[in-house]
């Protein structure tokens, strides 16, 4: 594995990634344990992943983390008693005011295929709890996380699905066709502060930077 692929490497615990995601975890992880006064607190984590709470360490005798995905998670055996998993979409939560004491969701609302569905997402997670943390990479970083390419971002959508066509571009598969390749391209649309904040006008926006660039962005209502 190259040095770059190592940094970017959601994977490793000690990835130049993962030292991002520790340190914004880090930062709310007083605000979280104070929300948990009760036996049993319910983290539903939209698109999660173990690892990622593997990676950052973090666990409280009192808290169930639900990793709800498109696909099955499966849970070790040495887990099921602080994780547990289903299938579901984040457009259609299948929950109800209360079910959960907490929303969490890292880097999975840009994904969601379009616009009209990002702001379903953000009304999904309003509707089912009044406490969440959402996470999304920001448009202004220069590096775009997902090609890894620079300014990839910034190509409209045909240019972006003909080098789609072309190459392997890290998380974006070659598509065989163009209109399989806009429809990878749309997959992934990236946010503003303005945009993300107009999703979320009641939480606070934190913006986590990178040599004083907007990396991303974390909408929080504790």
């Amino acid at each position: 594995m190259s040095i770059f692929k190592f940094l970017v490497d959601h994977n490793k615990k000690g990835s130049f990634v993962n030292q991002f995601r520790q340190k914004r975890f880090d930062i709310l992880k007083n605000r979280i344990e104070k929300l948990i006064q009760k036996d049993y607190f319910k983290i539903l984590d939209i698109g999660g992943d173990i690892q990622y709470w593997k990676n950052i360490g973090w666990q409280h005798p009192s808290c169930q983390i639900h990793l709800l995905n498109l696909y099955t998670s499966e849970i070790p055996q040495s887990d099921v008693n602080k994780f547990s998993s289903s299938v579901g979409n984040g457009l259609a939560l299948e929950y109800k005011k209360g079910d959960v004491d907490l929303i969490f969701s890292n880097s999975v609302i840009e994904h969601v295929g379009s616009y009209e569905n990002q702001q379903i997402f953000a009304k999904e997670v309003i509707r089912v709890s009044d406490k969440y943390i959402i996470q999304t990479p920001s448009l202004w970083f220069p590096l775009e996380p997902h090609s890894l390419l620079p300014l990839f971002q910034f190509l409209p959508h045909p240019i972006r699905a003909l080098l789609i066509m072309t190459f392997n571009i890290n998380y974006f598969p070659k598509a065989k066709t163009y209109k399989a390749a806009i429809i990878v391209s749309h997959s992934t649309l990236m946010f503003t502060h303005k945009r993300f904040k107009q999703l979320f006008p009641d939480a606070e926006i934190q913006v986590e930077r990178f040599l004083g660039i907007p990396k991303s962005y974390t909408a929080i209502k504790l």
